[in-house]
């Protein structure tokens, strides 16, 4: 192989590095970034029956405004509570998971996705406790 050929192969494989980190680049570009000050809670030890709340304080550190676009919950037992407006850069907000014990008992986990349009797209946040068991 020539020397010529081989500069030339080289260059070759180095623009297709540069092409695909502006892609990635590009696939930020425009978006906010979503920051939750912490991803899960425990509630402790609650009675059957309760119903408790936990709010997560999410700030978007991005340069655009964030917009949640679904949220997934584990099961019936968990609803999620928060603004349907945009989140502006800079601006802080929160999301409530709340949780009813009924029916439930033991150690339990549950599971919240949160679905937007900033740069990670997807979040998860967990709560969990220790139901005693009716008397």
């Amino acid at each position: 192989m020539s020397v010529r050929l081989s500069c030339l192969l080289l260059l070759t494989i180095i623009a297709g590095c540069n092409l695909n980190d502006n892609k990635q680049s590009a696939s930020i570009k425009g978006k906010g970034k979503l920051k939750f000050v912490e991803l899960s809670h425990s509630f402790g030890e609650l009675n059957h029956g309760d119903v408790v709340g936990h709010r997560f304080k999410v700030i978007n550190e991005g340069k655009y405004p964030v917009v949640i676009q679904k949220v997934e919950k584990g099961c019936g037992c968990t609803d999620v509570i928060y603004k349907q407006q945009p989140i502006k850069p800079n601006d802080t907000t929160f999301i409530e998971v709340v949780f009813d014990t009924n029916g439930w008992h033991g150690r339990q986990v549950k599971q919240v996705v949160i679905h937007a349009n900033d740069s990670i797209k997807k979040h998860e946040l967990l709560v969990w406790t220790n139901i005693k068991s009716k008397k």
